[in-house]
């Protein structure tokens, strides 16, 4: 073998139907978009599917990288409350799951995690669907779950990655790289005509230009303090106003 050859990367570079696995909320799929991004250019001839939960897969009309969208709240992921069942039920859900899996023959599955989660069970699950090959962080050996194990070494704090560059960092070590690593959202016609129809309701100029600010996150962790929101609110007005002030003159 030459040196400096990525044997996983000369692996991956050949699938042609990729399943990628981000069962937690619509944000995290959100920042997995520049990763999704880099399957779809690196392997550009390949089919890809994510799996995702009923929060996640409402990104699907704006994720036109994507070919297809397969729902699932997956119990090992903490979620808004839903309808329980029985044991048994329940095993038959997960059941008819990997049986769904293993019909489309995937032929490489990608599960998106953050560092607080795990990704044994969904690496079990593409496993027992008959997956070959299976990339992921994991804090743990995985031994044969996964094919392509990438350390977790991330951990809460300061100087943690960012969530778009943790997931970029793991396809990177396929070789799967993009040369735009922003987020992906796509909206179509409707979603503007929506949108303006909204803002009319509201008494709202439709045709002006706004900033949108979201100050607020699920996980304590990616919340950013609402005096700092504040600030950047403010910093932006004086801006726009500095810049509008200039255009009149």
């Amino acid at each position: 073998m030459k040196p400096g050859i990525n044997v996983a990367a000369q692996r991956w570079a050949h699938v042609r139907n990729v399943l990628a696995v981000r069962l937690d909320n619509l944000g995290d799929v959100l920042m997995t978009t520049p990763a999704l991004a880099a399957i779809r250019e690196s392997v550009p001839s390949a089919r890809l599917t994510l799996l995702a939960s009923p929060s996640g897969a409402a990104l699907a009309p704006h994720l036109p990288l994507v070919d297809d969208v397969i729902e699932w709240r997956a119990p090992w992921v903490k979620q808004p409350p839903a309808a329980t069942g029985s044991a048994l039920e329940l095993g038959q859900a997960e059941a008819a799951l990997i049986d769904a899996l293993a019909a489309r023959r995937f032929d490489a599955a990608i599960v998106f995690t953050t560092c607080t989660q795990s990704a044994l069970p969904a690496a079990l699950t593409c496993r027992l669907a008959r997956i070959p090959l299976r990339l992921a962080h994991c804090r743990e050996n995985p031994y044969d779950l996964l094919t392509d194990w990438v350390p977790d070494l991330d951990t809460i704090g300061d100087a943690m990655r960012h969530e778009v560059a943790r997931q970029l960092a793991l396809v990177a070590t396929i070789g799967y790289r993009t040369r735009d690593e922003r987020l992906r959202f796509a909206l179509d016609a409707r979603a503007r005509a929506g949108l303006r129809s909204e803002l009319v309701r509201a008494d709202i100029d439709p045709d002006c230009r706004y900033v949108v600010m979201h100050p607020g996150a699920t996980a304590a962790s990616r919340r950013y303090p609402p005096e700092r929101f504040g600030s950047a609110a403010d910093r932006i007005a004086r801006r726009a106003c500095s810049i509008s002030a200039s255009s009149a003159h």
